[in-house]
């Protein structure tokens, strides 16, 4: 009769059907699962000046820090940029930013410059350092602020000034702030002999406490 074989073939598949089963957990235990989709590495932009940049550098903190986490870190850094100092032109960071946010990174850090600090008046400074931070907000990035790094005590005034600016404008975005001046970050002894900037040894302190403080202040 027809349902006898319609109750025979069903059978046969419901058999069928374990032993497929029976099969693809046996794979399973032996092979191991199959991967998951890996993520793509933590993209970070980085702006600031010579510091950042490097001047007769073997190694820069940007590239250091990419090295030692994985992340991919892309430096836009222009010597004797801040700000509101501008280098030799369209070095500010204002035009950093814009250069940097093309590359859509998840994160954009703004690493204070000196050159500020040779600044008349520091309210230029707050201007600057306020529209970098909102084109970074409105840009749809994280932003994180770095103060002047500096290397020895006492601190002098126009390098407290800048430092306490950007500060400033980073508490009023509600952005952590990596403060470089107190205590200084570096001293003599991390920067090149002319003290233009820090020494390959000062790049990579530099990289190692800026990496730990954005996993515990800012990435997590």
């Amino acid at each position: 009769m027809n349902w006898v074989a319609d109750r025979q073939r069903m059978a046969l598949q419901v058999l069928i059907a374990l032993v497929l089963v029976g099969e693809l957990a046996l794979a399973s235990a032996l092979f191991g699962s199959p991967a998951a989709p890996s993520q793509p590495p933590l993209s970070i932009a980085v702006v600031g000046d010579q510091n950042t940049a490097g001047i007769n550098n073997g190694v820069v903190w940007p590239t250091l820090m990419a090295a030692r986490t994985g992340w991919s870190v892309s430096n836009y850094a222009l010597p004797e940029a801040g700000f509101a100092a501008d280098g030799m032109g369209a070095q500010a960071f204002s035009h950093q930013v814009d250069r940097a946010e093309a590359g859509r990174p998840q994160v954009i850090v703004l690493a204070t410059g000196t050159a500020d600090a040779s600044m008349s008046e520091v309210h230029a400074v707050t201007i600057g350092a306020a529209d970098a931070i909102n084109k970074i907000i409105l840009g749809g990035e994280q932003a994180a602020v770095i103060g002047p790094i500096w290397y020895e005590t006492p601190v002098p005034d126009s390098v407290w000034r800048v430092n306490d600016a950007v500060q400033k404008a980073a508490a009023k975005a509600a952005l952590p702030f990596f403060n470089a001046v107190d205590p200084p970050l570096l001293t003599r002894g991390l920067m090149q002999p002319n003290l233009s900037g820090p020494s390959d040894e000062g790049q990579s302190v530099i990289a190692d406490r800026i990496t730990a403080w954005l996993r515990a202040e800012v990435l997590r």
